[in-house]
């Protein structure tokens, strides 16, 4: 392999941990459990602090704890990728938002240590582990007015109208 195909593998290698990486919060906010389900590798070890297993016990868990919010969002940032061959360390930065009852944010910041995996020519989570530094309850103010006729988040699923499905369901 020459440099040029290196480099290129390496940045396929890095858009790729990304997608994954989008793809698992738009699959948690969107309650998808199916998108979920195509990012990680069928043996992946996780250890998430509510739950440590393999991942196929961690799907409904997860989903679960998702389905009781109102709505959820799910932000990862700043990540830190070093691929070795078909084995990538990832670390990135998150903060997770949601409310139970309209009346009180839930805001939670941490970090993921994953390992991918390449998985023919996609990168896939073989292990993830969540750390959490730090999470906070707020009121939320009433929006008054200023809501006029945006769109709520609240209630966002898959059977929304507002769902596009925006990745293909292969893994």
């Amino acid at each position: 392999m020459n440099d040029i195909e290196r480099r290129l593998d390496g940045v396929e290698a890095h858009l790729a941990i990304q997608q994954t990486t989008t793809r698992y919060c738009r699959a948690l906010d969107w309650l998808d459990e199916s998108l979920l389900r195509t990012c990680y590798t069928k043996d992946a070890a996780i250890d998430y602090g509510f739950y440590e297993g393999n991942v196929d016990g961690f799907y409904p868990v997860v989903m679960e704890i998702e389905r009781a919010t109102l709505h959820r969002t799910h932000f990862l940032s700043n990540i830190a990728i070093e691929v070795q061959g078909d084995v990538a360390e990832v670390e990135c930065y998150g903060v997770a938002t949601s409310t139970f009852d309209n009346k009180t944010l839930n805001i939670f910041g941490g970090r993921y240590l994953n390992r991918f995996q390449k998985m023919g020519q996609e990168w896939l989570i073989s292990k993830s582990q969540y750390v959490l530094d730090y999470n906070f309850s707020t009121d939320m103010p009433s929006l008054g007015d200023a809501m006029g006729s945006l769109q709520s988040g609240t209630g966002l699923n898959t059977t929304h109208p507002l769902f596009r499905p925006l990745y293909s369901q292969a893994g």
